[in-house]
């Protein structure tokens, strides 16, 4: 709730494991510009990076840079060392994201400090939902313990707290990503226009070249499509698998297109024909509803939330990531039928319209920033 007139904003103590521009990031920069100036956020990059700054205004959120710990599980002096720091910040709540700043929720946990709230988005290449570490599974049960409440993106991960974390239902809130869907929808093509050739149908993909995003596997679906139409892959995106890829793309030539970082997210989706996705790991990937919300149908991995998030339509293209052949066999049909394209688009668009819409992803936040809890019922329905 907006802070009376007079009062001072409500500070918030953010602990990321990154501050990478990546999902949660993005969302986080512009959840504070929406939210104002009722709250004032500090951020802190566990692993010292902070590129994802530049998105956010300075006005309302600041870094607070703190030497990084040994790695593994922290000592007593390590944990001391955090509860010093957050003796001197004194925020009115701490906010700890994933696995990466779990140390920070511990340091809170015994003669809690501030209120806390736990966030997590999902997994990196070691953990999956079915495949879970019994040491993270036994610190995050300490972590997550006693009064501190956890918010989770996705059915998948309410899941998994609940039966695998062990976290009791009043302590545990799924918050749904959200986007601002008329953005995406009314976006004009990027100019120079992607297609090279009129009857070349444009697959793309938006995200970080990192091996859990197992970009090569789109690699190995262009390779698999017959000739006719032909298909170009756009790839959006930075990370430590560029290299590789563009090893892997040479033969292919200009049926593949690496786009790198960009902010003309929308124009680019604007001006595609479909949009895959080919991760070993997600959760509720904001990509995806950008995609849905640009009118795209989608060719995707069965993971996390994914199935449950596009049209009900659009679900025969959603397949099991160990299943490359259907795969290719899906975004073979929708490149062929451009009819079906914009049947599944419009429903992705509906869909993504009806329930991931950024107004009540942005009262949900505003309502656990305020530390109001229970948040709102999140609006998607299966």
């Amino acid at each position: 709730m907006p802070a009376p007139a007079g009062d001072r904003p409500r500070r918030l103590l953010h602990v990321f494991a990154t501050f990478a521009a990546g999902g949660p990031q993005v969302r986080f920069a512009r959840l504070s510009r929406l939210l104002g100036h009722d709250f004032a956020h500090t951020v802190v990059a566990v692993d010292g990076v902070s590129e994802a700054l530049a998105l956010c205004d300075p006005g309302l959120v600041r870094l607070l840079a703190v030497p990084r710990g040994r790695h593994g599980l922290p000592s007593p002096a390590d944990l001391a060392r955090l509860r010093r720091i957050l003796a001197v910040e004194r925020p009115d709540l701490l906010i700890t994201v994933n696995w990466g700043a779990i140390d920070w929720a511990l340091a809170n946990r015994f003669r809690p400090l501030c209120p806390q709230l736990h966030i997590e988005e999902g997994f990196g290449p070691e953990e999956t939902p079915e495949r879970q570490l019994a040491r993270r599974i036994w610190t995050r049960r300490l972590a997550i313990g006693g009064p501190t409440r956890l918010v989770v993106v996705s059915r998948t991960l309410e899941r998994v707290a609940r039966t695998v974390w062990r976290i009791p239902e009043q302590r545990l809130a799924r918050v749904p990503n959200g986007i601002a869907v008329a953005r995406y929808a009314t976006a004009r093509p990027v100019a120079p226009p992607l297609r090279r050739t009129p009857e070349e149908v444009v697959a793309i993909a938006v995200g970080g070249l990192r091996p859990e995003k197992n970009p090569a596997r789109l690699l190995r679906l262009l390779v698999a499509l017959p000739d006719r139409p032909p298909v170009r892959l756009v790839l959006v995106g930075e990370g430590a698998e560029r290299p590789a890829l563009e090893r892997l793309a040479a033969p292919l030539g200009d049926r593949v297109l690496l786009l790198g970082a960009r902010r003309d997210v929308p124009e680019l989706l604007a001006a595609s024909d479909l949009f895959v996705l080919g991760s070993d790991t997600e959760q509720m990937p904001l990509a995806l509803l950008e995609a849905m919300a640009a009118g795209l149908p989608v060719v995707a991995t069965a993971v996390g939330d994914v199935r449950d998030m596009v049209a009900e339509a659009n679900r025969p293209f959603v397949l099991p990531p160990t299943d490359e052949p259907a795969l290719a066999r899906a975004l073979g049909v929708l490149a062929a039928d451009p009819v079906l394209r914009a049947s599944l688009g419009a429903a992705n668009r509906a869909r993504a319209r009806a329930a991931y819409d950024e107004a009540r992803m942005v009262e949900a936040w505003r309502a656990l920033f305020a530390g109001i809890w229970p948040p709102p019922e999140p609006a998607d329905v299966a």
